[in-house]
């Protein structure tokens, strides 16, 4: 088995047990000067998909309690069949340094996120201004299989995060992440969609894949009736090329 096949294989019970975030798109705790309830991507459990569509809906300028972490699931799900042979250009395993999304205005620096101390998924700051963030367990951008960046659709202090107007992406449009050697790995959007967070198709954003794939991560849905974001914004894309930095 070679590495990028372990690393998928590892990707998909990393996926269902530890990539289970924080459960509401909710708020964060402990900023004093904090006015704006922050987004925080989440993944659920496999479930039906949404076939909503809808833009993020700003925030008011009232906090609300932080929310609670989502419980792992007690058993991972079952190994998926053998992915079929690899479907275009690939690239071997180096860190993201930076996203540039020129269609919506987004650039910025990439952290590396790893794992909470309770076995969550970290998610990037809140403060305005914050990154987005890389799922270190995922592969790298441009690798076999599918790649995790996460973003806020909002900050403390804003309604405006550096995923904020991630559900204005469009099929073809192209974006590309620069990589640690190097190479700038150039991807094109397949689709967009939004699953309410209790729907999250866990499976089908994280499992495995026969080409070098990216899900861009966000939240949307503001329920003002509980002060949560219901919904998570997905934008699937794929490597079509790659060139030097």
């Amino acid at each position: 088995m070679d590495n990028n096949t372990s690393r998928r294989g590892r990707f998909i019970a990393s996926a269902a047990v530890a990539l289970i975030l924080l459960s509401g798109c909710g708020t964060a705790s402990g900023a004093a000067q904090q006015s704006v309830p922050i987004a925080v991507p989440s993944a659920q459990l496999p479930s039906a998909p949404s076939t909503a569509s809808s833009a993020p809906t700003a925030a008011p300028p009232t906090p609300s309690p932080a929310p609670s972490a989502a419980p792992a699931p007690a058993t991972a799900p079952a190994a998926h069949a053998p992915v079929p042979a690899t479907v275009g250009p690939v690239l071997p395993a180096s860190a993201p340094v930076s996203l540039d999304i020129p269609g919506i205005g987004v650039q910025s620096q990439l952290l590396q996120l790893g794992k909470a101390a309770d076995g969550t998924a970290e998610v990037p700051p809140g403060e305005p201004g914050s990154p987005a963030g890389w799922y270190k367990y995922s592969p790298t951008p441009g690798e076999l299989g599918p790649s995790v960046i996460l973003g806020h659709v909002n900050s403390t202090l804003t309604n405006i995060g550096v995923f904020y107007k991630l559900h204005q992406m469009t099929p073809g449009q192209q974006f590309s992440v620069t990589r640690a050697d190097g190479t700038v790995a150039v991807f094109a959007v397949d689709r967009s969609q939004v699953f309410k967070k209790d729907q999250f198709p866990t499976l089908a954003v994280y499992g495995n894949t026969n080409r070098a794939e990216i899900r861009l991560i966000t939240c949307g849905g503001y329920n003002p009736a509980t002060n949560l974001y219901d919904d998570n914004t997905v934008v699937y894309g794929h490597l079509v090329s790659s060139h030097p930095a």
